[in-house]
C-alpha cells in the first residue's frame, strides 16, 4: 500500500490481484447475491484507491481492506434492507471444485459446507468467513468488526460446532 501511496500503479494492481478473491467470496456469502457483491467489491477498491494518501500502516492491510468492505456492507444494509435476495447458486458456483477423480464427493462437500454456512446466524457466519476463509486473526476480525478477540473467540467456536451439525445432518 505504500507503494500505491507513492503513485506505483502496478503496486495497486498487485493489492487487487492478492485480495480480491477473498474479499468477493466474503462479500457474496454475506449478502448472498452476486450482483450486490460485486459493486460492493468495486465500491471498496474505489475506496482504498481515494485514500491512498491518508494510509497509515498500523496493522495488516488485509484487515483494514476487510473494515471498509464491512462499511460498506453495513451501510447498502441500511440504506435497502430488503434487497439482498439470495442466491444460492451464486454463492455454491464459488466453491465448485474443478473436475477431478474426487470431484463428484468434494462437490458434495462443499455444497453442504456453503447451505450450512448460510444457515448460521448473520454475527456467526461474518466471523467464519474472516477467520477461516479469509485469513484474518481473531484480533484482527476483533478489528474489523467492532468485536474483542476474546467475543471473537467464542462466536468462532460456537459457529464452528453448528457448522459440524449442520454438515453431519
Amino acid at each position: 500500500m505504500r507503494r500505491v501511496a507513492a503513485g506505483d500503479p502496478g503496486a495497486f494492481t498487485a493489492l487487487y490481484e492478492r485480495h480480491k478473491g477473498r474479499l468477493f467470496s466474503y462479500l457474496v456469502r454475506l449478502t448472498g447475491n452476486r450482483h450486490i457483491a460485486e459493486d460492493l467489491l468495486q465500491e471498496t477498491w474505489l475506496r482504498v484507491y481515494r485514500a491512498r494518501g491518508s494510509y497509515q500502516p498500523s496493522g495488516r492491510f488485509q484487515t483494514w481492506l476487510f473494515t471498509i468492505a464491512r462499511r460498506l456492507l453495513l451501510d447498502h444494509a441500511r440504506r435497502a434492507p430488503g434487497a439482498w435476495e439470495s442466491d444460492t447458486e451464486a454463492t455454491e458456483a464459488l466453491s465448485a471444485p474443478e473436475r477431478t477423480e474426487h470431484g463428484a464427493e468434494a462437490k458434495d462437500l462443499l455444497l453442504r459446507v456453503e447451505r450450512a454456512l448460510s444457515a448460521l446466524p448473520p454475527g456467526q457466519r461474518e466471523v467464519v468467513l474472516l477467520a477461516r476463509f479469509a485469513g484474518l486473526t481473531a484480533e484482527e476480525v476483533a478489528t474489523v468488526t467492532g468485536s474483542t478477540p476474546g467475543a471473537i473467540r467464542v462466536a468462532l467456536h460456537r459457529a464452528l460446532q453448528r457448522l459440524r451439525t449442520l454438515i453431519g445432518q
